[in-house]
């Protein structure tokens, strides 16, 4: 048989869970943020990392055809 004493037991650890569920969607929530703008930060550094290496390719190039130049 249930009591009035185990029903507001069971109640307020129902109250107790549904706090854990919030804190755990916040918790989920911010993780998520910081997760989203880890990939964005990776991808604007791998673009600018084929940027600076298209640069590079082409400035040795450029010093290649000077020092054929030179030596002809």
């Amino acid at each position: 048989m249930t009591t009035n004493e185990m029903i507001s037991e069971l109640t307020e650890t129902v109250k107790h869970l549904q706090k854990d569920v919030e804190i755990l969607k916040a918790d989920k929530t911010y993780l998520y943020d910081k997760l989203d703008k880890a990939y964005q930060d990776r991808i604007s550094l791998r673009a600018e990392n084929t940027r600076l290496k298209k640069v590079d390719k082409k400035e040795e190039t450029q010093e290649e055809e000077e020092c054929l130049a030179c030596s002809a």
